[in-house]
């Protein structure tokens, strides 16, 4: 009865607009990029036609949501100024221009509020550029002269990694899994740092442009590592039933890959077969460990860079970006280890470790398929 009960479904990935802006001496040209999936979230962006964009709508939608003041007054957006841009398939791209009384001191956002993840990127040039991060719990942003704004860019994406990371609860899950089995501090460690090393080398790879991604392909192989931790606790390739277990998580690999158009999935097949054969061949050894969560840690990485790798930034910027995002992951991510680790601590003093680990694989075998499923079959 309960699976017949409708609920939305939020994946990790944050949903994010982009935004350009660049500063006069009494407005701005403003240049805005959003998602169609972003609009049908909201009904008074579109017209009547749920199919079709009514695009008066849209930049109303925009124009008033998307704002600079000054002396705590709005700009104005100046009537027939708006340009429609080309832009990607999914993507909406318009530049209006926006009338100050007097020099513009604060950008504020409030586009897509009913979305909890949603995040604003903004580049303000003035001349210089740099950068604004906006989101439903900071919605505005000061406009900072030079030398204010490489400061407050690196802050503003370190809030942006603490905010992906904890509301990502696939990252999370996948963390929690990684560590419930750590019997010491020692191999806490090594797991957390296996995970920063393979995340934070695709996160830069990606984001550098060195890397350009299959996010369908991404999505669903963070799903692929959640299922394959989860069975490695059980300790599934220990015992027939779990052999088959195995098998059939290879199986369900292989018909992602076939019906779903993802060759990766073939490799990720393989080396699940071969992963619990070797685990199988070293009884209880925990030496791999460290090796699945850095490997995995590189395709976590590669879903971390979904944020920056659509912002069009310089050098300067992808630098700064980079340092402040993956610092803000690694805060949020060492958070949830000590908040975490004292209490898995205590109920495993308790004599509740085994009952904590079989909890936790089984509820994340079913998460990991279900993800898995739903992220490669739509």
């Amino acid at each position: 009865l309960a699976l017949m009960v409708p609920a939305s479904a939020a994946a990790h990935q944050k949903s994010v607009s982009y935004s350009k802006w660049t500063l006069l001496d009494d407005g701005a040209v403003a240049q805005a990029r959003v998602r169609w999936l972003e609009l049908t979230s909201v009904p008074e962006a579109l017209g009547d036609a749920a199919a079709a964009v009514d695009r008066e709508q849209v930049l109303g939608y925009l124009q008033e949501r998307l704002t600079l003041e000054t002396d705590g007054q709005v700009c104005r957006p100046r009537e027939g100024s708006e340009v429609w841009l080309p832009s990607d398939p999914g993507w909406i791209r318009v530049e209006w221009r926006v009338e100050c009384e007097g020099a513009p001191e604060r950008l504020r956002s409030r586009l897509f509020t009913t979305l909890a993840n949603h995040v604003h990127l903004a580049t303000v040039f003035r001349p210089d550029p740099f950068d604004v991060v906006l989101s439903p719990t900071a919605p505005a942003a000061e406009i900072a002269g030079d030398g204010e704004g490489v400061t407050r860019g690196v802050a503003d994406y370190f809030r942006l990694g603490v905010e992906h990371i904890l509301t990502g609860w696939d990252h999370l899950a996948f963390l929690l899994l990684l560590i419930v089995v750590a019997p010491r501090v020692r191999d806490l460690a090594l797991l957390v740092t296996g995970f920063t090393v393979g995340h934070s080398i695709t996160l830069g790879a990606a984001a550098l442009g060195l890397v350009i991604p299959n996010a369908t392909a991404v999505e669903a192989a963070i799903a692929a590592s959640i299922l394959v931790v989860a069975l490695e606790n059980a300790g599934v390739d220990r015992s027939p039933s779990g052999r088959l277990v195995v098998a059939l998580a290879v199986a369900l690999f292989i018909a992602a890959a076939a019906f779903g158009h993802l060759p990766a999935f073939w490799g990720i097949a393989l080396f699940t077969a071969c992963y619990f054969g070797l685990l199988r061949a070293l009884g209880d050894d925990t030496r791999l460990r460290w090796a699945i969560a850095c490997l995995f840690g590189l395709v976590h990485g590669l879903g971390f860079s979904s944020v920056l790798a659509e912002q069009e930034l310089s050098s300067a910027e992808l630098v700064r970006a980079l340092l402040g995002f993956n610092l803000g992951v690694e805060a949020g991510q060492l958070a949830l280890v000590v908040l975490a680790w004292p209490v898995l601590r205590f109920l495993q003093s308790r004599e509740r470790g085994e009952l904590l680990v079989d909890v936790t694989s089984v509820a994340g075998a079913a998460l990991g398929v279900f993800v898995l499923v739903v992220r490669v079959f739509g």
